[in-house]
């Protein structure tokens, strides 16, 4: 295997691993964060703590899906699905960065909210804390895959064959 196949393998990899990874956080965190609200008084009564479980392993599972599919095409050397990543990569980037520079403003709005839905019995600061950890991991994994999609040459040129390559289109 070449090293670009190998690349993008393990880009795909990578990405199932990290995904899996935050989702099983994610949905441990909003359970324990919004625990109050969904078996309070606040509560969905028609949706059951299982039910919510279901419900986001079923989502979970559909944007894992549709990511496999993409990463699939990625490794056939579409080069759409190279440009969607890049663009998800570069949004998620820009959104990480901002969100975590404008963290200490959502440190003193947190202490305004939290006293606020403090009748809700929600662990703000845990939140707030959980969100910047997931943006640091949103940083790395998204990062690395614009490094490998953007800016690795070997990569790049498996996306845009030469004229002397065998599956390149006939010149007119």
């Amino acid at each position: 295997m070449s090293s670009p196949s190998l690349k993008l393998y393990r880009l795909r990899g990578i990405f199932i691993v990290y995904y899996i990874l935050k989702s099983i956080a994610g949905a441990v965190i909003a359970f324990g964060v919004l625990r109050p609200i969904a078996v309070g008084r606040y509560g969905l009564q028609e949706w059951s703590p299982g039910a919510l479980a279901v419900f986001s392993l079923a989502i979970t599972a559909l944007i894992l899906w549709l990511a496999w599919l993409v990463f699939g095409q990625l490794l056939q050397r579409r080069n759409w699905a190279r440009v969607l990543l890049l663009v998800i990569g570069w949004l998620t980037v820009i959104s990480a960065i901002a969100s975590l520079l404008l963290a200490p403003q959502a440190s003193a709005m947190g202490s305004w909210l939290s006293r606020w839905v403090a009748p809700l019995g929600l662990d703000w600061q845990k939140l707030l804390a959980y969100d910047r950890v997931q943006k640091v991991f949103e940083l790395l994994f998204w990062g690395y895959l614009i490094s490998v999609l953007q800016f690795d040459q070997a990569v790049r040129d498996e996306f845009f064959p030469g004229p002397d390559a065998k599956d390149a289109p006939p010149e007119r």
